[in-house]
C-alpha cells in the first residue's frame, strides 16, 4: 500500500482498444407467425463479425385483448411475463446446441429470486420484472377500462435467461449464431385476473452488440486465431426440472436425473407450486409454501445439506432455509454482499430453497452420479402440488473461429 501512494511517477493508460459499439437487429426468418407452439428462428448468418452477444437482448411488441362480455372483469400483466411468452429458448453457435432454457418464466423466476436484489429489481421493471408486485406492470385493465385491447413493449435480456450470457462476459468472433423460441401453448400465465384475454405478439427482435476493435487489437485478436486456436466458453448453466404431482404423504423421494462427470450440479434451487400452471387466478411467477420440513440432495451416498432442517414454517422456525436462501449471491458470485430481494417475513410466503453442493467428495469427481430430492413435510402433501428443481452445473463449450467448429468437452 505505501509503495502504490508513492508511485506518483506512474503512466496514465486508456483503454481505447474498442473504438466502436452499436446494436444491430436481426428478424425472424421464414413465417412471421408467433402464434401457440410455433417456432421462431433469429439467424446471425455473417461470420466476420465481433459481438457482445452477451449484452444481447430479444425487443417484443404485442398486444393484449380482453373479450368484450369481460369489460367489467379486471386483467393485468404479472411478473417475468415476457419470459412465460416462450416453452423453450435456445441458444446455437456454429448450428451446434450450446445452452437452453426451458419454461423461461419458471427458470428465470427461480434464478432471479436468488440473484437479484431489491435494487436491481427496481431497474428491470419496465423489462416485465416485478418479483414482489408493489407496482403493475404495462397493462391492467380495471373493472370500468374500455379498451378491449392494450399494447406493450418488454424486452428479455438473455443473461435473465441463459446461465451462458451470465457467465462468460467476453465476444464472439467469427461465428454463426442463431436463437430458436418456442412459442408458449397458452399465455394465461402471463396474466392474472377475472377476464379471459389473449396475446398477440406483432414483433420479435434479436438486438446484438456489434463491437469494432482498433487496428492494434484487431490485429493481436487475429494473429491467435490464424494460428488455428480454439476458444473456451466456461459457465455455469440452469437446467429446470418438474416433477408435475408428488405423493400425498408425508415425504416423497424424487429421482431427478443421473449426470456426468461435468453436469454434476453445483447448485440446486427448490419450489413449490399449487394450482398455478395455465391458471388466470393465479401469478404463474410465484412459489407456495407447502410446509416442508426437511429437503435433502443426494448425489450418490453424499447428503446436502449433512443434517436435517427440522423447519416448522407454522411455528416461524425456517432461519435455516432462510440463510441459504441469503448466502446464495456471496457464494454464487463470490460477493461479501448479503443483501436478498426478499425479507424474513415474505419468504415465508416465497420460499426458496437453495442447497449448496458445490465442494464434492473426490469420489463423485470420477464417477456418474444419480440425483434424487427427499422431500418431507409437516403433513401430507396435497394433490397437485408441483416441484421445481433447478439445478446449476458446470458447461464446457469450445469454438474455432478458423475453422467454424464447436464442440461440448
Amino acid at each position: 500500500m505505501a509503495v502504490d501512494s508513492l508511485n506518483v511517477f506512474q503512466n496514465v493508460h486508456f483503454d481505447e482498444s474498442i473504438i466502436k459499439s452499436d446494436i444491430h437487429t436481426y428478424l425472424p426468418y421464414g413465417s412471421s407467425n408467433y402464434g401457440p407452439s410455433d417456432e421462431i428462428r433469429i439467424l446471425i448468418q455473417s461470420q466476420d463479425l465481433i459481438t457482445a452477444t452477451y449484452d444481447s437482448f430479444l425487443y417484443i411488441e404485442g398486444k393484449i385483448v380482453r373479450k368484450n362480455e369481460d369489460a367489467e372483469k379486471t386483467c393485468s400483466l404479472t411478473n417475468n411475463f415476457p419470459a412465460f411468452l416462450f416453452e423453450e429458448i435456445r441458444y446455437e453457435l456454429g448450428g451446434q446446441k450450446v445452452d437452453v432454457c426451458i419454461n423461461p418464466g419458471i427458470t428465470s423466476a427461480l434464478k432471479g429470486y436468488v440473484s437479484y436484489t431489491s435494487n436491481e429489481s427496481k431497474g428491470l421493471h419496465h423489462l416485465g420484472w416485478s418479483p414482489k408486485n408493489e407496482q403493475p406492470l404495462q397493462v391492467e385493465y380495471t373493472r370500468n377500462a374500455n379498451d378491449l385491447e392494450k399494447h406493450f413493449a418488454v424486452c428479455i435480456p438473455l443473461k435473465h435467461i441463459f446461465g451462458s450470457m451470465e457467465d462468460y462476459r467476453q465476444v464472439i468472433v467469427n461465428m454463426r449464431q442463431e436463437l430458436i423460441l418456442i412459442r408458449s401453448r397458452s399465455d394465461a400465465d402471463c396474466y392474472q385476473g377475472e377476464a379471459d384475454a389473449g396475446i398477440t405478439l406483432s414483433k420479435i427482435q434479436w438486438k446484438v452488440p456489434h463491437i469494432t476493435l482498433s487496428d492494434g487489437a484487431k490485429l493481436k485478436l487475429f494473429e491467435r486465431i490464424n494460428k488455428n486456436a480454439a476458444i473456451t466458453i466456461p459457465f455455469r448453466q440452469w437446467e429446470l426440472y418438474e416433477l408435475p404431482a408428488l405423493k400425498q404423504a408425508q415425504s416423497d423421494i424424487w429421482p431427478i436425473k443421473t449426470s456426468t462427470q461435468l453436469e454434476k450440479p453445483r447448485w440446486a434451487i427448490v419450489a413449490f407450486q399449487r394450482g398455478k400452471k395455465f391458471s388466470k387466478a393465479a401469478k404463474a411467477a410465484d412459489f407456495d409454501n407447502v410446509k416442508i420440513r426437511n429437503l435433502k440432495l443426494h448425489l450418490n451416498s453424499e447428503s446436502y445439506p449433512y443434517e436435517a432442517m427440522h423447519l416448522d414454517f407454522n411455528a416461524n422456525k425456517y432461519i435455516t432455509a432462510y440463510q441459504n436462501y441469503i448466502n446464495f449471491r456471496g457464494a454464487y458470485y463470490a460477493k461479501e454482499e448479503r443483501d436478498a430481494l426478499f425479507d424474513y417475513s415474505h419468504f415465508k410466503t416465497c420460499p426458496i430453497f437453495v442447497m449448496d453442493c458445490s465442494k464434492q467428495n473426490e469420489t463423485l469427481k470420477y464417477s456418474t452420479v444419480d440425483v434424487k430430492l427427499e422431500m418431507e413435510s409437516v403433513e401430507a402433501f396435497e394433490a397437485g402440488i408441483v416441484a421445481y428443481c433447478l439445478i446449476l452445473h458446470d458447461a464446457l463449450v469450445q469454438y474455432n473461429p478458423l475453422t467454424g467448429e464447436v464442440k461440448k468437452l
